[in-house]
């Protein structure tokens, strides 16, 4: 999984600032500069997408409805438990929240009706039912184009077409990866898991082509790609083999399959696997937030401050929260996350303030 971060800090008028920086912030003068994270502890890059868009929205609406949180006399709590429900609701969910709530009870009301909804959604499908056609989709993170994990396999023959089918041409031969490897000419014992799996690692192996000089390609089934997987030059050269991943499609029995063939000419293939790509479950996102503080901004400039704060064990920091308590001529100069959360201050008041500072994390499948 290829993880893109960017820094981005998204700030509402109040002065609550949560910054989408997941892993690193940008190091300046005075500024933190703490060791990275370990990579375990990382999102994947639809993972971020969509945390970024919680903590965007999220804030979008707390903006929207300050005017009548004030009008209320709301203390500034009303802050705090507003975003902890908004972050954990579905972007799908928070995109109608932000264009139809107004009032600070329509909020909270909206995002508690759409976890419901999402919650339903879920078990439904886990059930193996289906969600009514008023349920929110749920946000969920992991699938089987961006989500893949790697399964080391003990290698095992799953093709030799000069036992089974004989040599291929440039017609594309079809094979797939829910059958057993004696179907193409390999070992019995050799298979995958389910009805295969959307990638395999495989060394392949060509043997005694026809023609003088050629290449095989490997694709999806029902692909046209004509990429080559692995030249030859001579006639009835002896064996060549090349490594590497194999991507499969589904095909019309609903298992992976992957085709081969020629660019000229005929040669015998073997096959042998070493390794497969499984998707990895799909998660609901869940945001959680650790303790909020208060700490003590002396006056001066570029005043930076970690959080007290960690996340609990099997989620990862995402966002700083940094709220300048309503005080005037206190400035939010940056936030992010550099081993754990942080904010930078302007302090032009003349005297000391509090701030409240905390960290916002995401569950890591």
């Amino acid at each position: 999984m290829k993880v893109r971060c960017s820094h981005l800090v998204l700030a509402i008028a109040t002065g609550l600032c949560a910054s989408t920086a997941a892993f690193s912030a940008p190091v300046t003068a005075g500024s933190p500069n703490a060791a990275p994270q370990s990579a375990k502890a990382r999102l994947s890059s639809a993972q971020l997408a969509e945390v970024q868009a919680r903590i965007s929205l999220g804030n979008q609406i707390v903006q929207n409805v300050s005017a009548d949180a004030q009008a209320k006399g709301a203390s500034d709590s009303w802050r705090v438990g507003l975003l902890d429900s908004l972050y954990n609701t579905p972007s799908s969910a928070l995109r109608n929240i932000s264009a139809s709530a107004t009032t600070l009870n329509q909020a909270h009301a909206q995002a508690a009706q759409a976890q419901l909804q999402a919650a339903a959604s879920r078990t439904a499908s886990a059930a193996g039912g289906g969600a009514s056609a008023n349920a929110v989709v749920p946000d969920l993170l992991g699938s089987a184009g961006d989500s893949l994990v790697f399964n080391p396999k003990t290698p095992c023959r799953f093709i030799d077409t000069r036992n089974v089918g004989g040599a291929i041409g440039t017609t594309a031969r079809a094979f797939d990866t829910f059958f057993f490897g004696s179907t193409y000419g390999g070992d019995s014992a050799c298979t995958l898991p389910g009805a295969g799996e959307p990638a395999i690692a495989a060394n392949v192996t060509i043997v005694a082509p026809d023609v003088a000089a050629g290449y095989i390609a490997i694709r999806p089934t029902g692909s046209t790609a004509l990429t080559s997987w692995m030249n030859w030059i001579n006639l009835g050269a002896g064996a060549l083999a090349n490594a590497g991943v194999v991507a499969t499609a589904l095909n019309g029995s609903s298992h992976y399959a992957f085709e081969i063939l020629t660019g000229g000419g005929n040669v015998q293939v073997i096959l042998d696997y070493f390794g497969y790509f499984s998707a990895s479950p799909a998660t609901a996102l869940t945001l959680t937030n650790g303790t909020y503080e208060t700490v003590s901004l002396a006056i001066g400039y570029n005043t930076f401050h970690y959080t007290t704060a960690v996340c609990p064990a099997n989620t990862t920091p995402v966002s700083a929260y940094c709220y300048n308590n309503g005080n005037t001529d206190v400035y939010l100069t940056g936030s992010g996350i550099n081993g754990g959360a942080w904010c930078g201050w302007h302090n032009l008041q003349g005297v000391a303030v509090n701030v409240t500072q905390n960290v916002f994390c995401a569950q890591v499948p």
